[in-house]
């Protein structure tokens, strides 16, 4: 009988070793530096510039505020090198968790303006993914961003900005006349207000200026 129960405990202590345990992520938040920067653009060019590296990079838009300057896209499978998961202890050692093939990162992005000729842009990374520990079941565990994506996004956003211009109107003030007559004007062309503290507003039709009345 003793020998039944010492062989028991024994399986026991196994099992519970193998098991193993989970210590969550101990990394700190990335400082401002590797998700902040201020691109020397207007408001509505650096909105141009964050977007257009949205699209070269393939991130699904979720949600876009342009009032608020705000955006939230869906990003790629992330690594141990985007994100602290945390650490499995098992029989076999310490080892860190690996992010799994479903992993989930999702960027924000928030645009404000600092000057009629500056804006600033700040990009935050959600890492999360579900992790197995050995003889548990499956859990969703949310990583610590190590700034690594963060920085990389605003390096592009950077090139970007040198190569964002504002779009070139052609005049047409003046219409093209047959030789020998007067130029004909061409009709009044309604302008928007401009930005206001280089942000775009969303104008509706009755807040638009009308054409001058003949």
């Amino acid at each position: 009988m003793k020998t039944r129960v010492e062989i028991f405990l024994a399986a026991a202590v196994v099992t519970i070793a193998a098991a193993g345990c989970f210590t969550p992520p101990q990394a700190e938040e990335p400082v401002d530096i590797k998700t902040s920067v201020v691109v020397p653009l207007p408001f509505d060019l650096a909105w141009t510039a964050v977007n257009q590296v949205i699209q070269e990079n393939n991130f699904k838009v979720q949600a876009q505020d342009p009032n608020h300057g705000i955006i939230e896209v869906l990003g790629h499978h992330f690594s141990l090198q985007d994100a602290d998961c945390g650490k499995i202890e098992s029989i076999g050692g310490t080892y860190a968790a690996e992010p799994e093939a479903n992993a989930i990162a999702v960027y924000n992005f928030h645009v404000k303006a600092v000057s009629n000729e500056s804006t600033r842009v700040a990009v935050k990374g959600s890492f999360d993914s579900p992790l197995r520990v050995p003889l548990h079941p499956y859990e969703d565990i949310q990583c610590i961003s190590r700034g690594a994506q963060e920085s990389r996004i605003l390096q592009q956003i950077l090139a970007q900005a040198r190569i964002t211009r504002p779009p070139v109107y052609k005049n047409q003030d003046v219409q093209r006349a047959a030789p020998g007559s007067a130029p004909t004007p061409a009709p009044p062309v309604s302008v928007l207000p401009p930005f206001g503290s280089g942000r775009p507003t969303l104008l509706r039709p009755d807040m638009l200026p009308k054409a001058p009345s003949e």
